[in-house]
């Protein structure tokens, strides 16, 4: 059996290569033993023996490889700290699973160390490991040349280019999600003059937070209805950045999917901003294309969408 993980915004989903899902809220794992969230993995997706999990985690900026979770130093970060909330839950999972004895892969962010079009290598960070499940699913399932947009608490919106990994442009840099941001004028201004800190900054830069909401259910009508037009908007925007680099890569017709926990309702809408079809991901597939990394890098595949798979791993 072989399970995904995917280290999301607000929670953590769980994903077997059967099609079995949980998901766990980062909150609830903070308060959790490692025992208790094995056990809850086991219990709630029916596990039996683990042949391989493909775990990601954080920002995964320390890593540029496939590896085994043992052989990642600082969880697979080049620091503990990063742009983000900070709840602990992803910890103490990761924590979880590396003590549970399952034999693990620790999957890569897309970054300035990544094989990916150096032009984009001017941004520190593209995207975070669970994308890269999240790209593996459509590859393996729907499409081999995509652009992805995960538009839900952040944005953060991806090209696959004939089965790789092209570039990406993670949340801090362009459009706004529901509560996470790039950091504008005014932000700065906050962050020079000791208001805040530069990640408070973005965790509160989001389309919801500055009319100041915490959720799309808080929101009045006609609130919720700007905030998803607004979302939507600017996910169009993001995913038409990516299609000037497909186009220059050779493929001006890529696929377009939209993922995060809005997708279905944004769907049609971006659609129509776009002028082509838009089809919505399940909020279970980075999960899920994580577990189909775990079964293929275990059946002996070396690459996965132009990350190369350490010999330990494969073992």
């Amino acid at each position: 059996m072989f399970l995904g993980v995917d280290h999301g915004t607000t929670a953590i989903r769980f994903a077997t290569s059967e099609g079995r899902c949980l998901s766990l809220a980062r909150q609830k794992a903070s308060c959790l033993s490692a025992e208790e969230i094995v056990l809850l993995i086991a219990q709630n997706l029916g596990l039996g023996a683990v042949d391989l999990v493909a775990l990601s985690y954080s920002m995964g900026d320390g890593l540029t490889r496939i590896v085994r979770l043992q052989d990642a130093p600082s969880r697979g970060l080049v620091r503990q700290d990063g742009a983000g909330l900070h709840v602990g839950g992803g910890t103490k999972v990761f924590e979880a699973i590396r003590a549970s004895g399952w034999p693990s892969i620790l999957l890569p962010g897309i970054h300035r160390g990544s094989d990916v079009d150096p032009r984009l290598k001017v941004f520190s960070h593209g995207m975070s490991p669970e994308k890269v499940g999240l790209a593996y699913g459509v590859f393996r399932e729907m499409s081999k040349s995509f652009i992805v947009c995960d538009a839900s608490s952040n944005t953060v919106t991806f090209a696959v280019l004939q089965g790789k990994i092209v570039g990406a442009i993670d949340a801090p840099i362009f459009a706004p999600g529901l509560m996470q941001g790039p950091l504008d004028v005014e932000a700065i201004r906050d962050v020079d003059s000791g208001k805040m800190t530069a990640n408070q900054a973005f965790n509160c830069g989001g389309i919801l937070s500055k009319i100041g909401r915490s959720s799309l259910e808080q929101c009045l009508p006609e609130e919720k209805k700007l905030a998803l037009e607004s979302l939507s908007l600017f996910a169009a925007m993001e995913i038409n950045a990516l299609l000037v680099l497909s186009r220059d890569w050779g493929e001006p017709n890529p696929d377009i999917f939209l993922a995060g926990s809005p997708a279905a309702r944004l769907s049609g809408r971006v659609s129509e901003l776009l002028g082509r079809e838009v089809q919505p991901l399940g909020m279970y597939a980075a999960a899920q294309g994580c577990a189909w990394i775990a079964k293929d890098v275990f059946s002996g595949s070396e690459n996965i969408l132009g990350i190369a798979v350490d010999e330990s791993a494969c073992r």
